[in-house]
């Protein structure tokens, strides 16, 4: 097991797969080693061997929100939004502060033409983890889709104060600002963002 965690964290996914089926050969009621197999083969894009591999998990321990997150986020990455959000939901049931799947549940929403509704699910997720930059740059996103411009820039300020090193949000708020007419500050920000 602890080998097959030493190869995750290198990345060797493959490798990390085997180590985890050789502690199930020994121990078959392993959760925490179903889970992190799962994990590997999400990360080698294998989302529905992953998903089996996490429900497997269900068999040998409780039914833990942080599986059924990444169950949705497999279902997510498949673009089936709706069989996301069941799962999603299941995960903040088992834990209402898992701001990570309120999150999910926003970009799922929004991936599903109902960014309005999703909006709100984004909110909460930021309640939950205000320092987030990554919450922040989605609710931008979502924020500057139903043309919210100002919200959208107060939130891609934010991430430049959370995560400066980001060059991606600098690029996208200059955008924006220069969307609306503000060549101005976009050129501030630009150059700010170059400091960074």
């Amino acid at each position: 097991f602890n080998l097959g965690v030493g190869y995750n964290r290198l990345q060797l996914y493959e490798k990390a797969i085997l180590a985890y089926d050789y502690a199930l050969a020994i121990d078959e009621t392993f959760a925490s080693a179903y889970f992190n197999k799962a994990n590997a083969l999400a990360n080698l894009e294998r989302y529905d061997d992953a998903i089996e591999t996490y429900k497997e998990t269900f068999l040998y321990e409780h039914q833990d929100a942080l599986a059924y997150y990444y169950i949705a986020e497999c279902y997510e990455k498949k673009e089936q939004y709706d069989t996301a959000l069941v799962y999603y939901n299941k995960a903040i049931k088992a834990d209402p502060l898992l701001a990570d799947a309120w999150l999910g549940i926003g970009i799922s929403l929004d991936s599903l033409e109902r960014t309005a509704e999703g909006i709100h699910y984004v909110k909460k997720a930021i309640d939950l983890q205000p320092e987030s930059g990554v919450f922040w740059y989605v609710f931008g996103d979502m924020q500057s889709k139903l043309e919210f411009y100002e919200e959208a820039g107060i939130a891609y300020n934010k991430v430049t104060e959370l995560e400066p090193e980001n060059k991606d949000i600098w690029l996208d708020y200059a955008n924006l600002l220069d969307s609306q007419g503000d060549k101005t500050k976009a050129l501030e920000v630009l150059a700010e963002g170059v400091k960074h």
